[in-house]
This record gives C-alpha cells, sequence and structure tokens, in this order.
C-alpha cells in the first residue's frame, strides 16, 4: 500500500496543488495582452502547458475517489449513505462555481449561499434525512429544510432576474454563465460516483474505453445541425453539435467565446478523464509493490500519450470541446506527473522540495475559490485608487512601471504579476496548514 499520512496519499497532494498553483497562475496575469504562449490556451487545435492544467486536476479527483470511497466502504458505509455524501459534494461544488460567477451580486447569490448552509445543517448529523429523537436535533433538521426550502422558492421567484445581465458581476454581453470549473468538476464526481457504485474495476475500465470511442464518433460524424442565425461564422464543424446543445439547453448562460470550454457535450470527456484517475486509484491501491506500480504507470502513461497523437490524425487534440485524443494525452501526461510524484515522494522520501504544493494541494478547493473572490474583487473596484481597478492601479505602479526601468519588458511584468498573486496565496495558506485547518466539500 502507498505511504499515507493522517490517511492522505502524500503525492496527490502535491500534484494537486502544483495544479492549484497553475490555475492561480494561468488565471491572474497582469495583463491579458501579454502573456507568454504557454501560459495561454490554444484557439483550438492543439495544446500548451496550460491546457493541461484542468484535465489533470479532474485526473486528481478521480485518483482521489477510489481513497475516499473504499475508506467509507471499509467504514460499513451502505450505498445509501454514499449516495447521500455524493449529492452533497456535488451541489456544494456546483454551488461554489455559481456564487464565483454571482459575485459580488448578492441577489444572484443568495440561493448557492441558502442551499450550501441548508446541505450543511442537514448534514451536521447522520444519516441526513432521519428525523433525530432529541429536540435540539429536530430542530437543527426543520431549519435546515426550512433554509433549502428558502433557496428554491428565491430562485423560481427571482428567476426573471437571473436571466438578465448585471454587470460587473457578469459580462455585459450576457446573462450568468452556468457552466464552470468547479461545475464540471461537481457534473464529472457525480457521473463518475456512480459508476464506481454500482461497476467493478473491469465495467469502469470497459465504460471509459466505450464513452471515449463513442465521443470520438460523435465528433467524427457531426449531426447535420445548422444554426446561422447564432452561430458564429468561419466556426469549425467539430464544435457545432456542441454549441447547439449548449443554445439549446443553456440559452445565453454560456461563455462569450463559443463553444463553451465547459459545455454540456464536452463533459463527455470530462467523465472519461476523471475515469482515467480512477483506474490509476485503483492500481495505486492494489497489493504490488513499489516498483511495479511506477512501471505499470510509466508504461500506462507512455501509451496514452502514443494513442492520444495517433488519434491526433483523426480527431485533432482540442481542449475546448474536450476530445478523446485529448483525453488520452492529458491523460497519460497527468499520469506520467503522478508517477515522478510518486517515486519522489512515497518511495524515496524526498519530501522538502514540495512543502509549497504540499500546502495548496491540502486546500485546494478553498485557495481557488477565494483566490477568483478576490481577483474579481481587485478587478471590478477601485479602492479609491486613480485607476479603473485596484488590480489595474497594482499592476501599472508595482510591476508595469518597475520592469520598464529596468529593461525587462511587459511580458515579464505580466508573468511577474501572476506569480506574486501565487505567493500571496501561499502565505495566506500556511497559518491554515501549520493547523492542520483543511476545508472539506
Amino acid at each position: 500500500m502507498p505511504k499515507q499520512t493522517g490517511g492522505r496519499l502524500l503525492s496527490l497532494d502535491v500534484f494537486r496543488g502544483i495544479t492549484i498553483a497553475g490555475m492561480i497562475l494561468v488565471n491572474n496575469p497582469g495583463s491579458w495582452g501579454r502573456i507568454y504562449a504557454p501560459l495561454g490556451h490554444a484557439k483550438w487545435n492543439g495544446w500548451t502547458p496550460t491546457d493541461l492544467v484542468f484535465p489533470s486536476f479532474l485526473f486528481i479527483v478521480g485518483v482521489a475517489m477510489t481513497f475516499s470511497f473504499d475508506r467509507r466502504s471499509a467504514d460499513g458505509a451502505a450505498r445509501s449513505r454514499l449516495l447521500g455524501h455524493v449529492i452533497r459534494r456535488t451541489l456544494i461544488l456546483f454551488g461554489l462555481g455559481m456564487i464565483m460567477y454571482s459575485f459580488p451580486d448578492w441577489r444572484l447569490m443568495a440561493p448557492y449561499l441558502l442551499t450550501i448552509a441548508g446541505l450543511w445543517l442537514l448534514f451536521r448529523q447522520e444519516p441526513p434525512l432521519s428525523w433525530p429523537a432529541e429536540s435540539s436535533s429536530r430542530l437543527l433538521k426543520i431549519m435546515a429544510w426550512v433554509v433549502l426550502g428558502a433557496a428554491v422558492v428565491w430562485f423560481a421567484a427571482d428567476f426573471a432576474y437571473f436571466q438578465v445581465p448585471h454587470p460587473p458581476a457578469t459580462p455585459k454581453t450576457a446573462p450568468l454563465r452556468v457552466p464552470g470549473v468547479l461545475q464540471r468538476i461537481a457534473v464529472c464526481y457525480f457521473l463518475v460516483a456512480m459508476m464506481m457504485m454500482y461497476l467493478g474495476v473491469r465495467g469502469r475500465a470497459v465504460l471509459t474505453a466505450g464513452i471515449l470511442l463513442g465521443y470520438w464518433w460523435i465528433i467524427k460524424h457531426p449531426w447535420a445541425i445548422t444554426v446561422p442565425e447564432v452561430y458564429p461564422a468561419g466556426a469549425r464543424p467539430e464544435g457545432i453539435l456542441h454549441f447547439w446543445l449548449d443554445a439549446k439547453l443553456l440559452g445565453a448562460h454560456v461563455y462569450s467565446d463559443l463553444p463553451d470550454p465547459e459545455g454540456i457535450l464536452s463533459t463527455l470527456g470530462g467523465v472519461c478523464t476523471c475515469l482515467l484517475g480512477v483506474l490509476t486509484g485503483t492500481w495505486l491501491r492494489s497489493r504490488r509493490n513499489d516498483a511495479d506500480k511506477l512501471i505499470g504507470l510509466f508504461f500506462v502513461a507512455n501509451l496514452l500519450m502514443v494513442a492520444g497523437l495517433w488519434m491526433n490524425y483523426s480527431v485533432p487534440i482540442n481542449k475546448k470541446i474536450w476530445t478523446s485524443s485529448y483525453v488520452l494525452l492529458a491523460g497519460g501526461i497527468a499520469m506520467h506527473v503522478l508517477a515522478m510524484c510518486y517515486w519522489l515522494i512515497d518511495v524515496k522520501g524526498w519530501r522538502r522540495w514540495s512543502a509549497p504544493f504540499m500546502v495548496f494541494g491540502t486546500n485546494a478547493i478553498l485557495v481557488y475559490f477565494a483566490s477568483g473572490i478576490v481577483g474579481r474583487l481587485l478587478g471590478f473596484y477601485t479602492f479609491g485608487v486613480d485607476a479603473p481597478s485596484l488590480r489595474a492601479w497594482l499592476y501599472a505602479k508595482g510591476f508595469a512601471a518597475h520592469f520598464s526601468e529596468t529593461g525587462y519588458g511587459p511580458y515579464n511584468a505580466s508573468l511577474a504579476f501572476a506569480l506574486a498573486y501565487v505567493l500571496f496565496w501561499l502565505i495566506v495558506l500556511i497559518p491554515l496548514y501549520r493547523r492542520r485547518i483543511f476545508l472539506k466539500v
């Protein structure tokens, strides 16, 4: 079995930390017009290092699920109890994603905040749907259902407000976007959890291959759907079905640059990425020795990368619609990185270098959410400075001016701003890590 501390696989926490630090770095440049090519997404086909960040996190979610599910099963948790926890986590992750996009509009955020509060109250005592004998516990359950009911009533009564734009919380050209990073993690987590509860290892492997091949066929043979009145001129045919489904089911609640990179159909690719993580976690939890595990990981990782590059000739590697070739390539690279972390940290015991990433990895959702909220605050408000926003002022005065004077140029200034933002959150998280305070969703 892998070496763990406090029930956690150390290499997995470090890999998660590397991924979250990468997310914060690429999401917060000093200037979007001054970023190095590797720190930006590919415009359509192809890939950059930035395009590997999100699939790596979904891969990690899958690996972690094998440990959490097996631990709860070993503790005697029934399938119904597991299902309750899956639903709770799914709704909270999805709600956090919607809060990030709604912020700072409290009227938009209210239903999601109420939902999270209600779920927290409901799960304070297990099982969540029980009716306890103690009066104080009954009061807690009543409060939970009242808060959850208020969330539903608020959203239904205020649905018209949800349907229209509300700057600056959302782009002025569209209403609140529904798909997003945390939302995709939530949906993939839920679907993969269902598969894990009802399928064995062989069934999961067969289903992963089946979804990959089926999704490849869908993109290779897109339906003859044309929507010229709304579909952008010159759009690629590989994404037309993705856009059509998003437009039909989500309306205007999508990303401005179509098709939505976290849209409905491309979630199939995200599910496969997560399933690859599940299969990897199963391998790591096996009773094989460390050498066999590492050989297996590196061999399969290379196999996946070669398969992805080969499939690229049929369906291009494309992060925006999460093609099957992209799943295989990104999954293979993620498996390589995890294998390297496992060898360095869990096998060789070389951990000192990984301390900053351990800090990020043990509070990944917290720092991603908080950094997103603070980033939006910096971009929306001036806080009295003579600039369009505090972010613009900090970049201009603290980074652009200095790097211009020293001759390093605007691209380095933009990168330095992003690195400083990552360092800021590392400093914020260190006290929580030292006190062993970890946010669990």
